[in-house]
């Protein structure tokens, strides 16, 4: 027994409380037409989860609630008990309670044990039970004559239920739902990810102009580090350009100078007055020439004889430490020294002074030793001798006594009369030479102006030389500032596209050389850079990380739609499959069974139902024309020939359903049955079959029973009356007969 109590309250004519127990395995509720008693089995409907409110004979929620005579209520509520103590509800109570409220404002409320839940919630759980607010277990009379008149798509639904495959079709229409879900979700996504899809890609590009011109800014930025150090240098490199120009300015100027004042001793090299002063300033340089060579012969007079002292001094020292010397050896060493003295002096003269070739052949045939001289020559240094000895004295020269003193005063003087030579020999060194010139000037006009103009020349091609270097260091000067100048535009973009930082650039060690190669790739970097764009760069890159991120996240949706999708084609093709079987399978029993219950009902005859393909929709081509299941119903009565439903007359109408029905029931006995006077139309022989079917069924499934008819009542083991007074509302009372017949025994 699964089915305990139902309480309804408020809900149509059921203004007070009503409480059915049963009890029984069949329990019967009878009662005056109009006395509200097929109320209890709408509220049945009611509370299982009926939505249609023509199923419950109603056009709104509110027609549900009592409005009678004494007064309308603001809600009405059912609810039905279930002994769960065989787990038949997959919910863990031994007891169920689930309840429905409708309110006045027409929202409804369901219940599970007190438990507010949702409506979806109660038709899974009592689907899981094969029960259901319509269908096989809730038949009224009009719903039995319906399976007859329904669709074969509706009559295969009905069937289905009757299964017991109402859970796998909730389970279907649920997949279905969600599987239409998915593909819209999906088809959303898509139009999303269209959306996103070219703003990525423009963003895309946006971002790698970007890394590029980081990139560029980057190598444009060692590029200066390399580059603007070299500044330095060029700057120091001009720097001396312009001192060399400089010094070659003042040579070149100078030298132009000389060029004029050639070029005026040109024009006055033939004058008389010229003449006139060449004369007169030979006059003075022959009187200046002849005075230094007197003063010269006088030195060196001088120094000849105190080298005589000295020799004196010498071999009186000799004397003393070996023998006397003899006059004729004193005369000969004397004039060997003035000899040697003389070699010293010449060898000087030719190494410092340029001096005529005569002179020079001449002194160097006496540069030999003083014994190797010719016997005229040394005669000659013998008269200086001579000279010598006899201007000291015979005092002096035959002095016998060794004087250091005298002596270290020759070497004293002898020092000072040989500065006093050179002084002399360098002064007729430079006269000479000017001498000569003015002799030459005064012997030929015509030739010294031609040495002049000779000079003249030299000095112009020095000036042109000159020029030519004053040229080359011009143009490398431009070229230098041009890089300069270059380096200081370099520097106005480098402010402007690195600010502050550009000021840093400078600051590395300055290179000794300049790189002009690298300016080339400044300028072709610098143009990539500009050409790159990228301008945004931080808003941009978040806008494509935020996006790409995006992108990605729909790209998983995407997957996990199409995932789901998969998953939920699969899962309701194996509902297909698992409904298809069991519908199958029990469509054979319930053949067997209503073919059975047709039999007993009309003694004979022959009752069938078959599958059929139903097209869906118009009809089109045959390839292209979708299909669905369907049932069709066959009969076929005893001594009555028929081509159709149609042709059964009312009462083999009611007799053909309840043998299906009864089949249906059998074959997949559900928890519970209501029967609604299905019994009405039936005579008296087929009331007693009727209500041998019903105790049959009532081995299976538990009965509540709604009926007028007596055969039907004396199966049921308890009753409940319902009647109506004039407020309209109905009222129960029970009455026991499994009771009743025991106290009657």
């Amino acid at each position: 027994m699964y089915l305990k109590a139902l309480e309804i309250n408020g809900f149509k004519s059921f203004a007070k409380k009503g409480h059915f127990d049963f009890a029984s395995q069949i329990s019967g509720i009878v009662g005056p037409n109009g006395s509200g008693k097929s109320n209890v089995a709408e509220s049945f409907r009611f509370v299982l989860g009926e939505q249609s409110l023509k199923n419950m004979r109603s056009k709104k929620g509110t027609d549900l609630i009592f409005a009678g005579r004494g007064g309308q209520l603001n809600r009405a509520s059912v609810a039905v008990t279930f002994d769960n103590s065989k787990k038949t509800l997959d919910i863990d109570y031994n007891e169920v309670t689930v309840e429905r409220v409708v309110l006045r404002d027409g929202s409804n409320e369901y219940f599970i044990n007190k438990n507010k839940v949702r409506a979806k919630d109660v038709v899974e759980l009592l689907a899981g039970a094969n029960i259901g607010s319509t269908g096989h277990h809730i038949i009224s009379q009009g719903e039995a004559d319906k399976i007859l008149t329904i669709s074969p798509r509706d009559r295969k639904q009905v069937i289905e239920e009757a299964l017991g495959l109402k859970v796998f079709t909730i389970k279907k229409s649920e997949s279905v739902r969600k599987l239409d879900r998915t593909a819209e979700n999906l088809k959303e996504v898509k139009i999303e990810e269209r959306s996103t899809g070219p703003r990525l890609a423009y963003l895309k590009r946006e971002v790698e102009k970007i890394q590029r011109a980081r990139e560029l800014r980057t190598e444009l930025r060692e590029l200066y580090k390399a580059y603007f150090p070299g500044k330095q240098t060029v700057v120091a490199q001009l720097s001396a350009l312009h001192q060399q120009q400089t010094e070659l300015q003042t040579q070149l100027k100078e030298i132009n100078s000389k060029i004029s004042e050639g070029q005026q001793e040109m024009l006055d090299a033939s004058s008389a007055e010229k003449k006139r002063a060449l004369e007169h300033k030979r006059s003075e340089m022959e009187s200046q020439l002849q005075k230094v060579r007197r003063d010269k012969n006088e030195s060196e007079r001088a120094l000849g004889k105190l080298d005589a002292v000295l020799e004196i001094e010498q071999s009186k020292k000799r004397a003393i430490e070996n023998a006397p010397v003899q006059q004729d050896d004193r005369r000969e060493a004397v004039a060997e020294t003035i000899h040697e003295i003389w070699k010293k002096w010449a060898q000087t003269m030719m190494d410092e002074e340029t001096l005529s070739q005569a002179r020079t052949d001449r002194w160097k045939s006496r540069m030999v030793p003083y014994s190797e001289l010719p016997s005229v020559s040394q005669d000659k240094d013998r008269m200086y001798a001579d000279d010598v000895l006899q201007s000291l004295g015979e005092e002096i020269a035959q002095r016998s006594v060794f004087d250091p003193t005298a002596m270290d005063a020759a070497i004293s003087e002898r020092a000072n009369i040989n500065a006093v030579i050179n002084d002399l020999t360098q002064k007729e060194s430079e006269l000479q030479p000017q001498l000569d010139q003015i002799e030459m000037e005064l012997g030929s006009p015509e030739l010294a102006a031609q040495k002049i103009q000779i000079h003249i020349l030299e000095l112009e091609k020095q000036s042109t030389e000159l020029r030519s270097q004053v040229q080359v260091l011009s143009r490398n000067e431009d070229d230098l500032q041009k890089i300069i100048n270059r380096f200081e535009t370099e520097e106005i973009h480098a402010r402007d596209l690195f600010g502050a930082e550009s000021s840093s650039f400078a600051q590395t060690t300055a290179s000794t050389t300049v790189d002009l190669n690298i300016t080339e790739k400044i300028i072709r970097t610098r143009a990539l850079l500009e050409n790159a764009g990228g301008a945004g760069g931080e808003e941009v890159m978040a806008q494509y990380e935020e996006l790409k991120k995006k992108s990605a996240y729909i790209k998983e949706q995407i997957i996990d739609l199409e995932t789901s999708a998969e998953s939920l084609q699969v899962l309701i093709k194996e509902l297909d499959e698992q409904i298809e079987e069991k519908f199958r399978a029990g469509m054979d029993k319930i053949n067997n069974s209503f073919n059975q219950f047709f039999k007993t009902l009309f003694s004979g005859g022959h009752a069938q139902l078959s599958v059929i393909n139903v097209p869906v929709g118009k009809p089109v081509d045959d390839e292209l024309q979708e299909y669905e299941l369907g049932v069709e119903m066959v009969v076929s009565l005893p001594n009555k020939k028929i081509s159709s439903l149609s042709m059964l007359s009312g009462g083999e109408r009611s007799l053909t359903s309840i043998a299906l029905l009864f089949a249906m029931s059998q074959v997949a006995p559900p928890p519970f049955i209501i029967l609604d006077e299905t019994d009405a139309a039936l005579d008296e022989a087929n009331s007693k079959r009727y209500g041998d079917m019903v105790e049959q069924l009532a081995k299976h499934s538990q009965l509540i029973v709604i009926t007028h008819n007596r055969e039907t009542m004396s199966r049921a083991g308890i009753l409940y009356g319902v009647t109506m007074g004039d407020d309209g509302i109905s009222r129960l009372l029970s009455v026991s007969l499994e009771e009743a017949e025991a106290v009657a025994k």
